[in-house]
């Protein structure tokens, strides 16, 4: 059996994002899982990955791809390049213009993120540390 991608309800599933979140960025600070959209891989019905996606702050219209972790084990199978189509699909599906996302040495995440069409930009105001990378794709 191979891996399933759902989306399902933060609030509801706010424990099992949290503990994939510590596991895959163990000094990130947590998201709100009640807030945007939040998408569960599973393989043999555990969950082995998950990724996120809200309304943009920095710019309107757009949506911001906040999060996407793998547990290690699951890495190199295509999860996150499964996780971007599904959001990128479903952002469409708001009638987003465009979906911005950010990436801090991560190279695996940078080609990733190239193969789906995202640039990098620079934002008119960066939100981040020196050094983050800001992606944009236009979805119209």
């Amino acid at each position: 059996m191979g891996y399933s991608i759902r989306r399902v309800d933060g609030a509801a599933h706010e424990d099992t994002l949290r503990s994939l979140h510590v596991l895959t960025f163990p000094c990130d600070e947590h998201e709100d899982y009640t807030e945007g959209w939040w998408w569960l891989a599973y393989l043999n019905g555990e969950p082995v990955a998950f990724a996120g996606m809200r309304w943009a702050v920095s710019e309107a219209e757009a949506v911001y791809l906040s999060r996407c972790g793998v547990l290690i084990g699951h890495r190199g199978n295509g999860l996150q390049r499964r996780f971007l189509a599904a959001r990128l699909r479903y952002a469409k599906s708001l009638w987003a213009r465009a979906a911005i996302t950010t990436t801090y040495n991560n190279p695996a995440s940078a080609n990733n993120l190239i193969r789906a069409g995202f640039r990098l930009y620079t934002p008119d105001t960066p939100w981040s540390v020196l050094g983050t990378n800001y992606w944009r794709r236009d979805l119209t």
